[in-house]
């Protein structure tokens, strides 16, 4: 009789395992084996967790080892099983790497090994103690909790030994047969629900006697009347869990178990409950009524409706304003009625607060949330509730797209050009691409939305690749916003001071005096990115990197690679000269923008300021409530956001991204200036200060004009005589390690093999990483045009797999690289 063999993907064994492994199953747990079962596998000799990719058949593999249990029969559907393979196979990275993606957190983590009591008789355990007490006395008492509570886990063992003591002692017992080893899958984490502040009647009239003697309380109940009840986490990290008891003891707030009914119209502000369901109370449209959509959007809405049958790909192409988001909406919900679910996915944890506004105003019941800010026990909860089927739509980061909806009818990727939608740990896969694959393997209509598409994604659309829908004009016949453009040189040659010029000053003055809010963009952090000394031309350098540190407000220099800070000088320590700071990141302007104009409402959405969990839902709902005037801010509130108050955006330096080391500088430049500038004039006119030293760049010109076509028209053209994506693909592979002539000259190697092979890929490098040296690793790196993928794939992959750098070298393959590295 054949035995039953099966591939295995090892996803929680020590070491690093870079192929499939294959086992025997035993006859009695043939039937419970399929693609995408969960095992127990034997590795050497520890115990691992493993994904069956594979069935086979056989005889004579006596010499295989069985798989131990079936842990789950049905943990992962095939068809991420066979989504992951692709993975694999495109990104040159192990089948178990491409599937730990797909895979809940701590899943090797759930698995327990546990000792259980053998005598099941009150005479053999008075025997087996009896001999116990000859033993020594860690296993003496082992042997008396186990006969006491049958079975254990190691953690519960531990206050009787430790590490090898404990281990010895659990030997001698399984060695006289008085015990023996189980593995214990534990159930998946459940979803705990958070804590939510509400306020009370008597909140306000109590607020103004509280301001001095006690401010903690104070700034808990005026976030509660200005902003409705909040989880209670969110206000005890910045205020105290006492003055929350203490405003609950007082009668002032009440603390609920989960959102109080008058708070289902307000996203959660953690997403805490992310592994929650967002529930709208008030049923599907939550009381709002629906907008009209233009003709644009109908056609668009229609095509999308008619492919969720069979599936398809569509690229969503329309201006700032023009109502995307609302065609989204209406396409989940058709799917929806069809029974198919739907996943919606953005390119940063910041759009998804609106997001899931939206989509429980339109949808109703059954949205939840998958992001990177989530712990692993809550990412697992929402994973094993979506592969139950008792949610209907994910909203989430790039993450979200692997969670195992069942009938999935339609994936949405908004703000496709996003870098963010490349993930730059492995496995490297870029979002949007996985995306499409997923909708060809499960039927699912994939519609890829941005004002600003990506030059490869547009160039797929032209060729017919993909289907284009357009929506050519913002919604309720708005105006794009005038844009002017500011000679940051015409401003030093006048003589000029600050970094907001007398233009922009003047239209921020406007907007205030008008009641209306403005936007303030600089894409960079921190109060000074150059601190320099003008005697000697000292610059602090990191200790760990090859980078400036940026001076910071609060009076630290910090690195922006590996975190590290250090107190700032006021004098150069190798001459003892004053050191100067230059430039300017958000700090600085709104330093700025409050000497300016003293009496506004001032906020900034920066990686400083954002950090703490859930601060970012906290700004974004003060600046949307209208409950600030001014917001400071980088790349966080350039995509995406929808301020209807916002009528003037100011871009304080447009050439940050333009001369980057990249060939991607451009298009990024014109995207993120087109972007920004879409936040103004939602709702009203609006208006946009452009400040370059470059008003002549093509990228600056275009994004004032608001022209993507013939933005997109030169760079196609650039990058067909340059030889640049989509005319090849390119693949980045890394080398880093502390030994820098080591790293160069494996890169050399590799350079050296390649280039032997025969296949026509063009090498270029090997050059330095941008920067060098980042926590003490040089970085070198080759970066590969590859041209005819489909050909030269096999050949490259060949070259990649035969070279083995040495073990103190890391290699870093990453195909169709986004980011700089």
């Amino acid at each position: 009789m054949a035995d039953l063999l099966v591939e295995v993907a090892v996803n929680s064994a020590p070491g690093a395992i870079d192929k499939t492994l294959t086992y025997r199953v035993p006859p009695e747990m043939a039937a419970g084996v399929r693609v995408g079962s969960l095992v127990l596998v034997t590795v050497g000799k520890q115990m691992a967790t493993g994904l069956v990719v594979d069935l086979q058949g056989g005889t004579g593999h006596s010499s295989l080892k069985d798989i131990r249990a079936v842990l789950e029969a049905d943990f992962l559907p095939p068809h991420l099983v066979e989504l992951g393979r692709y993975m694999a196979e495109r990104y040159f990275c192990p089948l178990a790497v491409a599937l730990s993606a797909m895979l809940p957190p701590a899943t090797g983590r759930r698995l327990e090994r546990r000792w259980r009591w053998v005598p099941t008789s009150g005479e053999e355990t008075a025997a087996s103690l009896n001999l116990a007490g000859y033993l020594p006395s860690p296993a003496r008492a082992v042997a008396a909790y186990l006969a006491e509570v049958a079975v254990a886990g190691e953690s519960q063992l531990r206050p009787f030994a430790r590490g090898r003591e404990l281990a010895g002692a659990l030997k001698i017992l399984a060695t006289h047969g008085l015990i023996r080893e189980e593995w214990n899958w534990r159930q998946a984490p459940g979803v705990r629900r958070p804590y939510w502040a509400v306020p009370r009647p008597g909140a306000a009239a109590a607020l103004a006697g509280m301001e001095r003697r006690a401010p903690r309380q104070a700034r808990i109940l005026r976030a509660l009347l200005e902003g409705g009840p909040r989880p209670a986490a969110d206000l005890a990290a910045g205020n105290g869990y006492t003055a929350l008891r203490r405003l609950e003891e007082m009668g002032l707030i009440e603390l609920t178990l989960g959102p109080p009914a008058g708070a289902e119209g307000m996203p959660p502000s953690r997403f805490e409950g992310g592994s929650e369901e967002y529930g709208n109370h008030g049923g599907a449209g939550g009381g709002v009524a629906p907008l009209q959509l233009n003709r644009d959007q109908e056609e668009a809405l229609r095509a999308i409706e008619g492919a969720l049958s069979q599936g398809g790909t569509f690229l969503l192409y329309g201006v700032t304003g023009s109502g995307k988001t609302e065609v989204y909406l209406r396409a989940t919900r058709a799917a929806l009625a069809r029974g198919r679910r739907a996943l919606f996915l953005v390119p940063e944890h910041s759009l998804i607060p609106q997001v899931v506004a939206r989509l429980r105003q339109a949808v109703g019941d059954g949205v939840a949330v998958i992001h990177g800010n989530l712990s692993p026990g809550e990412r697992a909860a929402i994973w094993e509730r979506a592969r139950r089927g008792e949610i209907r739509v994910i909203a989430g980061s790039r993450s979200a797209l692997f969670a195992p909806l069942p009938d999935l009818g339609l994936i949405i990727v908004d703000e496709e050009h996003a870098g963010s939608y490349k993930q730059d740990a492995a496995p490297r896969y870029d979002a949007r691409e996985v995306a499409i694959k997923r909708g060809h393997l499960e039927g699912a209509v994939v519609v890829l939305g941005s004002a600003t598409p990506s030059t490869e994604t547009f160039y797929l659309a032209r060729r017919g690749a993909i289907n284009l829908l357009q929506l050519p004009r913002r919604v309720e016949n708005l105006s794009l916003p005038a844009v002017e453009i500011v000679d940051l040189r015409e401003e030093f040659r006048a003589g000029h001071q600050g970094y907001l010029s007398r233009r922009l000053r003047q239209e921020v003055a406007a907007a205030l005096a008008a009641g209306r809010q403005a936007i303030l963009f600089l894409n960079r952090r921190g109060y000074a990115p150059h601190v320099l000394c003008r005697r000697c031309g000292y610059v602090p350098l990191c200790r760990h990197c090859d980078v400036a540190l940026t001076y910071h407000q609060d009076g630290t220099l910090r690195c922006h690679y590996c975190g590290r800070g250090e107190p700032a000088r006021a004098n150069c320590p190798a001459c003892g000269g004053s050191l100067v700071r230059l430039g300017a990141g958000t700090q600085r302007v709104e330093a700025e923008a409050r000497a300016l104009w003293p009496g506004a409402r001032i906020i900034r959405a920066d990686g400083d300021t954002t950090a703490r969990k859930g601060r970012w839902e906290e700004i974004y709902r003060t600046f949307a409530g209208g409950h600030a005037d001014i917001l400071v801010g980088t790349q966080t509130i350039a995509r995406g956001m929808d301020f209807p108050g916002v009528t003037l955006v100011g871009v304080v330096n447009a050439d940050l991204s333009l001369y980057q080391p990249d060939f991607r500088a451009r298009e990024r430049t014109f995207q993120l200036l087109t972007q920004v500038a879409g936040r103004a004039g939602r709702k009203s006119a609006g208006k946009v200060i452009i400040q370059t030293y470059n008003p002549a760049d093509p990228a600056i010109t275009l994004a004032a004009a608001q022209d993507y076509r013939r933005f997109y028209e030169q760079e196609i053209a650039g990058r067909r005589a340059g030889g640049y994506p989509p005319f090849v693909k390119l693949v980045r592979v890394g080398f880093s390690g502390r030994d820098e002539a080591g790293v160069i000259e494996a890169a050399h190697d590799l350079a050296g093999s390649i280039k032997g092979a025969g296949a026509q890929i063009e090498v270029l490098g090997p050059a330095p990483g941008f920067p060098v040296r980042v926590q003490d690793n040089y970085r070198w790196q080759l970066v590969l045009k590859v041209p005819a993928w489909s050909r030269n794939k096999a050949r490259l992959a060949g070259c990649l797999a035969n070279y083995r750098p040495r073990h103190d070298i890391r290699m870093i393959v990453d195909v169709g690289p986004v980011n700089p590295w």
